[in-house]
């Protein structure tokens, strides 16, 4: 018999104008999924190779800015499924999918985001912000994704940031069951 184990989230969340407890059982994402090779396709493996490929210098970028590896790793997955040249008709590039606006604010120009390093570098930095701000990954995370804030008026984007960061959190979760973050073999 194999038992999985599947994360529990309770969170403070101030959604509204009020301070709610949010418990969540959280549910794999489809990049998880694919990393515990329980959707074996095509896409699958490219992530995988992906992954693979930028998990370096994933883990130099969180270390320059002292965040965790894994955190910013899970942020990656759920953005951009590690695709460096991952893009959206809103905006957001690269595999940490930041807005130019927002990196131009950190002090990383547009051309700059175009270099997967450098495109870590700055959704990194972004990140720390965050975490410093909010003091706790979750909030942080939801923060990450709806630019610098843990409301917002419109609620289909704030309850898609609750989505959002239950995904990187669970997937956070996966990485640090893995010690290295390295899908199981």
């Amino acid at each position: 018999m194999i038992i999985s184990k599947v994360p529990y989230r309770v969170a403070l969340v101030f959604f509204g104008g009020f301070l709610i407890l949010s418990s969540t059982l959280a549910k794999a994402s489809y990049i998880e999924k694919c990393l515990r090779n329980e959707q074996p396709d095509r896409h699958c493996a490219q992530i995988q190779a992906n992954m693979e490929r930028w998990t370096d210098s994933i883990n130099e970028a969180a270390d320059k800015v002292s965040i965790d590896p894994l955190l910013l790793k899970a942020v990656v997955g759920i953005e951009s499924h590690f695709n460096d040249s991952a893009h959206s008709r809103s905006g957001p590039v690269g595999l940490v999918q930041i807005l130019p606006a927002t990196a131009s604010k950190l002090g990383f120009s547009k051309e700059q985001l175009k270099n997967p390093e450098m495109n870590l570098e700055a959704g990194a930095t972004y990140l720390k912000v965050q975490e410093a701000q909010f003091h706790d990954n979750y909030l942080a995370v939801v923060a990450y994704n709806l630019g610098g804030r843990t409301t917002s008026p419109n609620k289909r984007a704030q309850h898609h940031a609750h989505a959002y960061a239950k995904e990187v959190m669970s997937l956070f979760d996966y990485f640090q069951s893995q010690g290295n973050g390295n899908p199981a073999n």
